[in-house]
């Protein structure tokens, strides 16, 4: 892109106050705006678009610190309108505007050019969350398709879909994954040639004052360019949840509570998982766990620690009396 976007916003930061102000552009035939929103300095960047070409009224996108919407402009004509909101970003900001400028200058049809701005936010939401350190990391993503894979096991046994949605509890802070009044699982995914498991602190494994307590592992394989991906396992507990907004709802909520906001799933399919195994333990006593109970010190706390499997196996029991609990 010849014009220099920083050079611009800075002239418009200095000359408009706290006015908006745009000028325009041209880039093969197709007319584009620089602009800055005065009341909060946000950039802004628009494609104009002619009446004839067809694109959604309601159309909006967001991605860490940009949005994207259709605005209706002079006549009826429309503007697919791009906005930074974070201006800690604006070199990115400016690399996106870049890539997507050269792609207008390759298409062939203003009819294809939303198809175009598609295809390059794709490309740049997730490159945006990973400057920002906003894409859960493999790890945290390990652990959450074992979660959504025994949720989904959990629907597929399940004749009342709001206490199976409710009690996937762990996005709201609870101690276990999963809590169905006064039982619990936690869920744990594991590499498969890793024979033990991280607890997270002395309460996860706490049991006293629950009725029934049940640990189930999965053992994954991870696989570049593999099918079975976060963003198809999300897919399909919302395809399980198709016929129940209400719960579709909540289920992205709880998504959001742990770190992918709605629509963000897409960024997840870089590679996929094969579970190797499933199995249950349920935690009673005698399970080779650190509680609150058995430290018997209210100055310890936020204990990690590991768990061997190989000493779990007195306390193995069939995965469908974890998941015949929670239903």
């Amino acid at each position: 892109m010849r014009t220099n976007l920083k050079e611009i916003w800075h002239n418009q930061e200095l000359n408009s106050g706290s006015f908006t102000i745009r000028e325009s552009f041209n880039v093969s035939g197709v007319q584009c705006y620089v602009g800055r929103i005065g009341a909060s300095n946000a950039k802004m960047f628009q494609i104009e678009l002619d009446e004839s070409i067809k694109i959604n009224e309601n159309y909006l996108k967001r991605f860490h610190g940009v949005e994207i919407r259709v605005l209706q402009a002079l006549g009826a004509k429309k503007d697919i309108t791009i906005i930074l909101s974070d201006n800690d970003l604006i070199d990115v900001f400016i690399l996106f505007l870049e890539d997507l400028v050269n792609g207008l200058e390759m298409v062939s049809s203003a009819h294809n050019i939303p198809l175009i701005v598609n295809q390059r936010v794709g490309y740049w939401g997730k490159f945006f969350a990973r400057i920002k350190g906003e894409l859960l990391s493999k790890e945290r993503q390990r652990g959450l398709y074992g979660e959504l894979t025994f949720l989904s096991s959990l629907l597929m046994s399940s004749s009342d879909f709001v206490k199976t949605i409710v009690s996937w509890s762990g996005p709201e802070g609870s101690n276990q994954d999963f809590t169905n009044e006064r039982s619990a699982v936690e869920v744990k995914s594991s590499i498969a040639t890793k024979p033990s498991v991280n607890i997270a602190s002395e309460l996860q494994l706490g049991w006293t004052n629950l009725n029934t307590l049940f640990l189930c592992v999965m053992h994954v394989d991870e696989i570049s360019n593999g099918s079975e991906t976060l963003k198809k396992k999300i897919e399909e507990i919302k395809g399980q949840l198709s016929n129940q907004p209400d719960l579709m709802n909540l289920f992205v909520e709880k998504l959001e509570r742990v770190g992918i906001p709605i629509g963000e799933e897409k960024h997840y399919d870089d590679f996929g998982f094969i579970i190797r195994s499933k199995r249950a333990y349920r935690v009673e006593d005698g399970f080779p766990s650190l509680t609150k109970d058995s430290i018997n010190n209210e100055a310890i706390h936020n204990v990690k620690y590991q768990i061997d499997l190989t000493a779990c196996q007195p306390f193995e029991v069939p995965i469908e009396e974890a998941i015949s609990t929670m239903i």
